[in-house]
């Protein structure tokens, strides 16, 4: 992954267009990166909530970033979602990432089962930390609880930065919520914080805001 700068500009959710047998068709979702890439998009973020990435295997997503690359796309134009709701799954997806040159990852909490504890979310996240065990990993925080129903909260955003300053360097706000967006970009200003959704994007970059 990149060693120095956090991300900043227009990173695109990509859409992945299947095949009739279901199988990812991997030669019209790299035209698709490229156009979007073309049209002038700083990045793009495969493997999230656009990308249908928790309907895709652990392996289809890892060949997909392989492909892409492979096709010329830049890694360090990538901001890959590499969560599941296993432990070692997100941790082999990440480490791929990194591995691959990936700029950053993008991190859901564990989702799947509901009401865990602040301390619970920080320690999952540290452990994805502590054994992909590579200082070029940048992670950026997946906030979108509309749809996962589970979120970070700015405690633990803040104490993730504070015990990984290095590697915990963003956020990506989809909640909807600008107070939520508002109140991160206040308290955590040196945190990359990108917004989901493009109505609030200037009101994010006015007060630092890493982009959408």
């Amino acid at each position: 992954m990149s060693e120095s700068t956090t991300l900043r500009g227009i990173f695109a959710p990509v859409l992945t267009p299947f095949t009739p047998d279901l199988a990812p068709d991997v030669e019209r979702w790299i035209a698709f990166c490229r156009q979007l890439l073309d049209d002038g998009c700083h990045g793009l973020c495969p493997f999230g909530t656009t990308s249908e990435a928790n309907s895709l295997g652990l392996d289809e997503r890892m060949e997909m970033l392989d492909a892409l690359i492979a096709a010329g796309v830049p890694a360090s134009q990538l901001m890959p979602g590499t969560a599941t709701c296993a432990l070692p799954d997100t941790v082999k997806l990440t480490a791929h990432a990194v591995q691959s040159g990936c700029a950053g990852v993008l991190l859901l909490p564990p989702f799947y089962y509901k009401g865990v504890s602040e301390d619970g979310i920080f320690r999952n996240i540290a452990e994805v930390v502590e054994r992909v065990g590579d200082d070029r990993l940048k992670i950026y925080l997946y906030h979108i609880p509309p749809i996962a129903q589970v979120g970070y909260t700015l405690g633990v955003m803040e104490r993730l930065h504070a015990a990984y300053p290095t590697t915990v360097v963003g956020m990506k706000d989809s909640s909807g919520d600008w107070n939520n967006m508002h109140n991160t970009l206040t308290n955590l200003p040196d945190f990359a914080t990108f917004v989901g959704s493009e109505r609030f994007l200037l009101q994010a970059l006015r007060l630092g805001g890493a982009g959408t």
